[in-house]
């Protein structure tokens, strides 16, 4: 499966732990949807593999009414067993024969890089997009994990397939990528960590538009 462009402008990364207590993860990730979310990444890594796949059988049911695709961060078997739009996993988990052949090639496959090595190493392998981060625009810095807006660019520069930047962007953050190659945004807690998640998608959104 072919991602459109479409597909990748505002990414909705799942982020239980940052939710308001009042909502279920599903409602949660209809109001992100209904904001302008155009995909969304199951990831909750905190949750069993039974709790994962109740919730990934419910998002990709939910995804399905709106047209818009459903990915399963990491859990191969989940993807399959739910038929998921696709997966993503780690670059050192990145293994496309295995994966595609556990998930079929009419599913996409995105991997989490964070350096230009990484990215060239998953397109050669067949990945359908990368998502780079968590990115930093120079305030939390202290993060050793977080990738700069510079070693982003870099990554973008290094692929010609699409490159999301992913992390905990809001409004403010994604100016800083301008110009620098990505085709989407992922968001979670700028998204889910929210009082209003319809509102925060939005407003997401309209940046996301001016700037990819």
């Amino acid at each position: 499966m072919g991602l459109a462009k479409r597909d990748l402008g505002l990414i909705a990364v799942t982020d239980l732990a940052s939710m308001r207590i009042d909502l279920n993860l599903r409602d949660a990730v209809e109001e992100a949807i209904n904001g302008g979310a155009t995909m969304v990444v199951l990831n909750e890594p905190t949750l069993s593999h039974d709790a994962l796949m109740k919730e990934a059988v419910r998002l990709k049911i939910l995804c399905g009414m709106y047209d818009i695709p459903f990915i399963m961060m990491r859990h191969v078997d989940i993807a399959d067993a739910v038929d998921a739009d696709g997966v993503v996993v780690a670059s050192e988990e990145f293994d496309p024969q295995r994966i595609y052949t556990e998930i079929g090639f009419d599913r996409t496959i995105g991997v989490l890089v964070s350096k230009p090595a990484e990215a060239v190493a998953a397109m050669e392998g067949g990945a359908g997009f990368l998502m780079c981060g968590p990115v930093s625009v120079g305030h939390d810095m202290e993060h050793t994990d977080c990738v700069s807006v510079d070693e982003l660019e870099e990554v973008c520069a290094s692929v010609d397939i699409p490159v999301v930047a992913y992390g905990g962007l809001a409004d403010a953050d994604i100016n800083f990528l301008r110009g620098k190659g990505i085709s989407g945004i992922g968001a979670a807690t700028g998204i889910f960590g929210q009082d209003d998640i319809q509102e925060a998608a939005r407003s997401l959104k309209k940046i996301a538009k001016e700037i990819l």
